[in-house]
């Protein structure tokens, strides 16, 4: 349900798929050990990237101040470059590239830096619609604070409420009082959601859910009660 830090973008890992597949012959192929080397980021540098990608005055300019979370996808390879590598026509690697995905915790601006690895260069920042930003357990943890702190959601759910604790989807741990996070994305224009970050809490005791959810706006930081189809303040 939620993206985690060491998210992979499907692209990345479809283009260093592509690596392996434009090889040519067996008997001209370099060991897969040597053609993948130069492809997997070190710790280091993908330290080094997404340094880079905090400290970009263009991604400040979008997402503001404050600590971003950051999300790295897999390595990018230029295409014409891999196969002139591979076929050994090139002796230099081919140009690696990241997306660096980082998200305003505080202000839920995101922007997307694309990285040149080698040169620790950054070609392109652009702007993210909330609605393309991937939901991570972060923004789980934050709605259920949020939800914590809103007097009419303690007044639903009672004295308990500090007691509850995110519990993921699919997780089978005993929970005793677990709240479940459902994000939500809507296509309907009207739809606040459909440009703000939002979240649905739901509570579970082990007795069963409570009859009532939260709604939570991320990018405005609000918190409805919604009990029986109704809407409560």
């Amino acid at each position: 349900m939620f993206a985690h830090h060491s998210w992979r973008l499907v692209a990345g890992a479809s283009l260093l798929a592509a690596l392996y597949v434009l090889a040519p012959e067996p008997a001209q192929v370099q060991p897969r050990a040597t053609v993948s080397s130069p492809v997997a980021l070190t710790t280091e540098e993908r330290l080094k990237v997404e340094q880079t990608a905090v400290a970009e005055p263009r991604v400040r300019a979008i997402i503001g101040e404050g600590q971003p979370r950051v999300v790295t996808s897999a390595v990018e390879v230029d295409k014409a470059e891999a196969e002139a590598f591979l076929a050994g026509r090139t002796t230099p690697p081919p140009t690696r590239r990241v997306t660096v995905l980082l998200i305003n915790p505080q202000t839920q601006q995101a922007a997307k830096a694309l990285i040149e690895v080698s040169q620790n260069r950054v070609p392109s920042v652009e702007s993210i619609a909330a609605m393309d930003v991937p939901f991570l357990r972060d923004d789980a943890d934050r709605a259920l604070a949020l939800a914590k702190a809103d007097p009419n959601v303690r007044r639903a759910v009672g004295d308990t409420l500090d007691r509850y604790e995110i519990l993921d989807s699919g997780s089978d741990a005993r929970v005793p009082f677990a709240a479940q996070a459902l994000p939500l994305r809507s296509s309907d224009p009207r739809d606040v959601c459909s440009a703000d970050r939002c979240i649905d809490l739901i509570f579970r005791t082990e007795n069963g859910y409570l009859p009532l959810r939260a709604h939570v706006n991320l990018t405005r930081g609000t918190v409805e009660v919604h009990r029986g189809g109704g809407q409560h303040r």
